[in-house]
């Protein structure tokens, strides 16, 4: 249980998130709030699913000293400065424009979790950043804040 700890301040972290995420929605009409709450709904169910996978784990591997996982134990300064540049992202959205915010969101938390490989990590930032594009910009015809491109 003692291990579980960390996974449960972590879901509860983004589940304080996920809901106040949830209250913004509650200003919008209908035809804005849809999206952003099923990726709220998303984010609270593979929370769940996150503890329930780690309680899983635990029991399996109770007795056994090597646990399955990439890094077997949660780093609190890494999840803090993960949280931190969550937070400059939201923050920069605005002044900077969603294209350039969000490569560089991207770009620096991926190096940051050493996810993959620079190549991979470059290939991601852009290839996100052109489907979002064309599917919002062009295709759906919506507003994404420009900033520094406007």
């Amino acid at each position: 249980m003692k291990r579980l700890i960390p996974y449960l301040l972590f879901a509860g972290a983004i589940d304080f998130m996920a809901i106040v995420f949830y209250v913004d929605t509650l200003r919008m009409p209908k035809a804005a709030y849809q999206m952003p709450r099923i990726f709220i709904a998303l984010v609270l169910l593979l929370s769940v699913l996150m503890i329930v996978e780690q309680a899983y784990l635990m029991r399996k591997a109770s007795g056994e000293e090597d646990r399955n996982g990439p890094s077997g134990e949660i780093s609190p300064v890494r999840i803090a400065v993960f949280v931190v540049l969550i937070f400059a992202y939201i923050m920069t959205i605005k002044p900077l424009g969603y294209f350039i915010a969000t490569p560089a969101f991207l770009v620096g938390s991926l190096v940051f979790l050493r996810s993959t490989k620079l190549p991979w990590i470059a290939a991601i930032a852009v290839g996100f950043t052109a489907f979002v594009y064309l599917l919002f910009v062009l295709f759906l015809h919506m507003p994404v804040p420009m900033g520094l491109l406007a």
